[in-house]
């Protein structure tokens, strides 16, 4: 475990967005400081992390962090979210993920990512097939309409869904670094067996 005090020396350099440090950490021990030869090396890539929005929390599907698979099958679903403000949130003390609304930070507004699971490995495939606009609010119905087949991986019949903040920053859109997601049955795969990919009596 590292622990970071007031006697820690930070850089005051700067860098832009996209490029890529050699970054070694030297903690210091009551045995002394571990050689710079020794330290293990991480190749880290600048990704404009400070002025990202923190993610949403308290994410739910129908009021729940653990919603039924088939739900989206059977009709429509409701993503409830609350707010975080990376500018307000300066505490050590990190907020509950289920803890409620604080600010919203200006200019943040949130979107809803549809990714299909691929059906031969189980991952979750990028970019987005789907990205709903979700306005600044904290609540969003989900109709199976607004996944359509069409779009889909062959034999796709599971889909990831996250709620994501986003900030935009010039021309480009900024996102939050993480996000909660649910893994819920598509609704166009209704009928369909998940072990075979064929229709229930075909």
């Amino acid at each position: 475990m590292i622990f970071f005090d007031d006697a820690a020396r930070i850089t005051e350099d700067s860098w832009a967005a996209g490029e890529t440090l050699a970054v070694r950490l030297l903690p210091e021990t009551g045995r002394g400081t571990l050689s710079f030869a020794l330290a293990p090396e991480d190749i880290v890539t600048l990704d404009r992390r400070a002025i990202r929005p923190l993610p949403p929390g308290r994410v739910q599907v129908d009021g729940s962090y653990a919603p039924d698979v088939d739900a989206l099958v059977v009709g429509d679903v409701e993503l409830t979210w609350s707010h975080r403000d990376r500018l307000t949130q300066a505490s050590p003390v990190i907020v509950d993920h289920t803890g409620a609304s604080i600010g919203p930070e200006p200019g943040v507004s949130y979107a809803i990512e549809v990714r299909w699971i691929d059906p031969d490995t189980g991952v979750a495939l990028m970019p987005p097939g789907i990205t709903i606009d979700a306005g600044s609010g904290t609540s969003w119905i989900l109709a199976p309409e607004d996944v359509p087949e069409s779009g889909a991986p062959e034999r796709a019949a599971e889909i990831d869904i996250a709620v994501r903040a986003r900030r935009q920053v010039g021309d480009i859109f900024l996102t939050d670094r993480e996000a909660r997601r649910f893994r819920l049955t598509a609704p166009f795969a209704a009928g369909w067996d998940r072990g075979w990919g064929f229709l229930w009596g075909s």
